[in-house]
């Protein structure tokens, strides 16, 4: 198995959960601290939306971006800047797919929501109910985890993430197939298993896990009757047009996948493309205007250019805050955070080499996206904020266009 150096990717997965940015209710563009991209940080931001978001862009280290502002009825805005591939020169277009990270876990719940309407899957009977072992906790053993305590991060479940480096191949899909480490990571005699693996006891306590994502793909395997892969093709990508959108190198056109870089202040370093074999965690890859129509299905309620995806009360389930009282934000994989001072609920997504924002307005009036191949978010929880403060500088100038 080809790897990245242990300890960098496992730095690089913790970053695969939520990375913490400023909620920008109090700010404004003037607090996002230029990076040293060798122009003068004192001129001023161009008051034009496309050259403001290069601008920051410039400063911040990111070497590709693109951009929507998505309503129910249009996508009003698609905006791409930068370089897709600096080595060859290709340009950031409509059509680059960009890996989305942890944005990824949101097309999970829309399936599962889909096999809930099927009546294929229940959300809180335990998923001993489907999968082929016992899913338990080694210290809580009479507590059931259902499929929703998975989506919503309180199974009990931790990452591990030097185990998480081990089914991971860098430049290439995963060797390791998502139901064997599903299985081998949380049953105890398992290949990856560790006592370490698991926390809390189910229920009790809110803790982002990207490994419990391999477990939900494994329940939607075999509720669905079908590969995580192929039913969310069938189901959601090529309903929705989603523009070559796939979770494997082997499913995309790679000439057009947005090189994955890391930035250390002066000069950018090429990534490789990666394959995480708890993929529905992490590996989607996807164009803005992909992105932009899935958001514009949520926005609608679940339809979009006359095709049901979801009903409206399942896009409202997947919406609604699910344990408040464990965390005040977090929704059916999707969360809320603040943008403006306005509330939005969405997903962000950090890895090395991508660094994205899916949000969408509380009132469901308009959405804002921004993806890049950036390791932005990873760098900041090293302090180099420059790519971040870059980030949230352009989200708060698209709440302020879209509203």
């Amino acid at each position: 198995m080809r790897r990245w150096p242990l300890v960098l990717l496992a730095l690089a997965l913790a970053c695969e959960g939520p990375t913490p940015a400023p909620d920008a209710s109090t700010a404004t563009h003037a607090d996002a601290a230029p990076g040293d991209a060798g122009l003068p940080p004192e001129a001023p931001p161009p008051e034009d939306l496309e050259g403001f978001i290069a601008w920051h862009a410039e400063r911040g280290g990111l070497p590709g971006v693109a951009t929507a502002i998505v309503r129910p009825d249009e996508i009003a805005f698609v905006g791409t800047h930068g370089f897709a591939d600096l080595e060859a020169g290709r340009e950031v277009d409509e059509r680059t797919l960009f890996i989305m990270a942890s944005v990824s876990k949101t097309f999970a719940a829309v399936r599962a929501m889909q096999l809930v309407e099927a009546g294929a899957l229940d959300l809180d009977a335990p998923v001993d109910a489907v999968l082929p072992y016992a899913l338990r906790h080694p210290e809580h053993p009479d507590a059931p985890i259902s499929t929703r305590m998975l989506l919503n991060h309180v199974s009990g479940l931790e990452d591990a993430f030097a185990t998480l480096a081990e089914v991971t191949t860098a430049g290439s899909d995963p060797e390791v197939p998502m139901a064997a480490f599903a299985e081998g990571y949380t049953a105890e005699g398992g290949d990856w298993y560790a006592p370490g693996n698991w926390g809390a006891a189910p229920g009790t306590r809110h803790s982002y896990c990207n490994a419990g994502y391999a477990v939900v793909g494994h329940v939607v395997e075999v509720a669905g009757d079908a590969s995580f892969r192929a039913q969310t093709e069938a189901a959601i990508f090529e309903p929705l047009a989603l523009d070559g959108a796939g979770w494997f190198l082997a499913d995309v056109d790679e000439a057009r996948l947005a090189t994955p870089y890391s930035y250390n202040g002066r000069r950018h370093a090429p990534l490789p493309q990666n394959g995480f074999s708890y993929y529905p965690a992490s590996s989607l890859r996807i164009s803005i205007t992909g992105l932009a129509r899935y958001a514009q299905m949520l926005l609608r309620g679940g339809e979009l250019d006359g095709v049901r995806v979801l009903r409206e009360e399942s896009v409202d389930e997947l919406l609604r805050l699910q344990v408040p009282e464990l965390d005040r934000g977090q929704a059916l994989s999707f969360s809320e955070r603040g943008v403006g001072g306005q509330r939005y609920v969405g997903h962000s997504g950090s890895t090395f080499g991508g660094s994205t924002q899916l949000l969408l307005d509380r009132e469901r009036a308009h959405a804002i996206l921004l993806i890049t191949n950036s390791d932005a978010y990873v760098r900041s929880r090293f302090g180099l904020t420059e790519g971040r403060d870059a980030m949230e500088a352009i989200l708060r100038r698209l709440d302020e266009e879209a509203r």
